[in-house]
């Protein structure tokens, strides 16, 4: 009995399930984890709990996400994926990536196999990659790398090494990376500078050495790198840079030396940056910023100095920096006054922060406050009088536009003063912000100008002494004079004497005249020929009683009286009487005698030894 053959009905299901295993086999099966997306050719299977890389892809597949999972290893995992441009591995438990892993991704262009366990870099770890561009391999626990791992990149422009266990690099490791321009080492173990091999890679552009255990900058430190535009030394123990660590870096545009045990400013070689833009010290105990400390740095832009326990600023520490237009002082908690119009001289200023420092007031006059864009002022201990008047009106008048032109943190602000402590500036009125004079400065102003008044008078009184003792002596008049002796009151010529004085006299209505008063008639003095003393009458010390004084007088003197003329012209008239004189002889010894005050400016006594003349003559002077 001949078998029978298939049914047709039997056949039809059989070539069906082949076309379909035929269609999955050539257009691939995305796995329920993944998202597939054959289009643009990119597959994502992050977060799929993956311990092992699918295989059932399309072929074609250019783009790959596998981060996030728990893939261990990666051996002959990608030979069905020829065409692939990135691969992410990020974030699973690789732990070596073997050798001959990628001889065929030709095309391979940025590889990411960070946060992993990987420890080593063989020689052939990276074997194939002719393409790559961009290598991450961040955050894995790797030691100890091949002097040649990085033979088959050439191309390669980005290389991230940060945060595994390098104290060093393998000499000539960037040897073949002729295109390389950005190194990024920070989170390692350095002890310093890996010169060397920066010297083999001048195409160069940043350098990130954050994070590390660099000590010092001398000259040799860093290579010339002629491409170099970033430099980061953040958060290593750098004490010291020499003054010509920067001369090989013509062209630096950012350097950041924050986290570094920096106790000044490294002027000197700063200011070899013509060219620098970003500047930031943050962290570092500078304690004060001193006149010109950033000298030379005529472009720079940005300047950061937060948390550098800085006390005082010098009026001119930013006096070169005219093209500023960001700066941050946050966290000096020992600034506690910033010097008037210091920064002033930035022209372009926009951005400033003085956040958390110990200002107890600001003024409009320490910065640029029309032109900025941003101000940031919170956490000082501010005393909210008149002072800040001027701030309160910027925040009332910056909460009335309808588009803020100016950025404040207007609730940060608040008064640490006795009165208003605790409240915001802005909740206050306008009234309020007056200034108060405490009694002990009232009482040590008054006390002040008491002084200042005593300190006046007594200069005011030791002048005007200094003066009349400086007065010239008397001088002799500038025309001639002659004087008449009238004589005693005895004698017949003495009233005739007497007479003629008397005529002369009245020419002259305004010398005062006295009538001599002498002894009784007769009576002459047993002491004539001492020393007579001539005496102007209009200059005689005045007496508190008048009979007393002439009867005091009286029984002392023995006077005479003299008249003093103008004798310039003696034809017809008489001359002009100037002033009277009167002799007086001291009753009193010589040896008794003494210098008579007579109360005026001038003090001048003329001694005349010989005897009164006993009739009238003339004496010219």
């Amino acid at each position: 009995m001949a078998s029978r053959g298939p049914s047709a009905t039997t056949t039809l299901p059989i070539a069906i399930a082949i076309a379909v295993a035929m269609s999955v086999l050539a257009n691939g099966l995305c796995p329920t984890q993944c998202r597939c997306d054959d289009e643009s050719l990119r597959a994502s299977c992050a977060y799929a709990g993956l311990e092992v890389v699918p295989i059932q892809l399309n072929p074609e597949i250019r783009h790959l996400d596998l981060s996030n999972n728990r893939v261990a290893n990666i051996h002959l995992s990608f030979g069905f994926y020829g065409n692939l441009e990135s691969l992410d591995l990020t974030s699973n438990a690789i732990h070596t990536l073997g050798s001959d892993n990628f001889v065929f991704q030709k095309n391979l262009a940025t590889l990411n196999v960070s946060n992993n366990a990987v420890r080593a870099l063989a020689k052939n770890s990276l074997q194939g990659l002719d393409s790559l561009k961009e290598l991450n391999l961040a955050s894995n626990n790797i030691s100890d790398m091949d002097e040649q791992a990085f033979k088959s990149t050439s191309d390669l422009e980005i290389l991230n090494l940060s945060d595994n266990s390098l104290t060093s690099l393998p000499e000539g490791l960037l040897r073949n990376l002729h295109k390389i321009r950005t190194l990024i080492l920070n989170r390692n173990s350095l002890l310093e500078i890996p010169t060397d091999n920066l010297a083999l890679a001048p195409s160069l552009e940043n350098v990130d050495l954050s994070d590390n255990l660099i000590q010092e900058l001398d000259r040799s430190s860093l290579p010339s790198l002629p491409s170099l535009v970033s430099l980061n030394l953040a958060n290593n123990v750098i004490r010291n840079i020499a003054d010509d660590a920067f001369d090989r870096l013509p062209d630096i545009l950012r350097l950041d030396l924050s986290g570094n045990n920096l106790t000044s400013v490294p002027t000197a070689a700063l200011a070899r940056l013509n060219v620098l833009s970003h500047l930031t010290l943050d962290r570092n105990p500078l304690g004060s910023l001193k006149a010109a400390g950033f000298r030379n740095l005529f472009e720079l832009r940005s300047l950061e100095l937060n948390d550098c326990a800085i006390e005082s600023v010098h009026a001119r520490a930013f006096a070169d920096n005219v093209n500023l237009e960001r700066i941050s002082l946050d966290g000096n908690r020992g600034l506690k006054e910033l010097p008037a119009r210091v920064l002033f001289g930035a022209r372009y200023l926009k951005w400033v922060s003085l956040r958390r420092c110990s200002l107890s007031t600001l003024q409009p006059t320490q910065f640029p406050v029309d032109g900025l864009s941003l101000l940031r002022v919170g956490g000082n201990p501010l005393v909210c009088n008149c002072s800040v008047h001027w701030l309160w009106n910027v925040i009332r008048a910056e909460e009335r536009r309808n588009e803020s032109r100016l950025e404040l943190d207007t609730r940060d602000i608040i008064c640490t003063d006795e009165e208003f402590a605790g409240k915001a500036l802005i909740a206050l009125s306008e009234g309020s912000l007056r200034c108060r004079l405490s009694p002990l400065y009232l009482s040590l102003s008054a006390a002040g100008c008491l002084a200042a008044t005593a300190t006046i008078l007594v200069l005011i009184a030791h002048l005007t002494r200094s003066k009349r003792k400086k007065r010239a002596p008397y001088a002799a008049p500038n025309r001639p004079e002659f004087l008449v002796y009238v004589g005693r009151n005895n004698d017949e010529l003495d009233k005739n004497g007497e007479s003629y004085s008397r005529r002369l006299l009245t020419r002259n209505e305004e010398t005062p005249y006295d009538t001599p008063r002498g002894k009784t008639p007769g009576q002459r003095s047993p002491q004539s020929q001492d020393a007579n003393i001539y005496e102007t009458p209009k200059y005689a010390k005045p007496n508190n009683s008048r009979h007393e004084t002439e009867s005091s007088y009286a029984q002392q003197t023995e006077e005479g009286v003299y008249a003093v003329a103008d004798v310039t012209d003696l034809r017809d008239e008489p001359p002009e009487v100037l002033s009277l004189y009167r002799m007086q002889s001291p009753a009193v010894p010589r040896s008794n005698a003494h210098r008579v005050d007579y109360g005026y400016d001038y003090e001048y006594d003329y001694d005349y030894e010989p005897p009164l003349p006993q009739k009238p003559h003339v004496v010219f002077v």
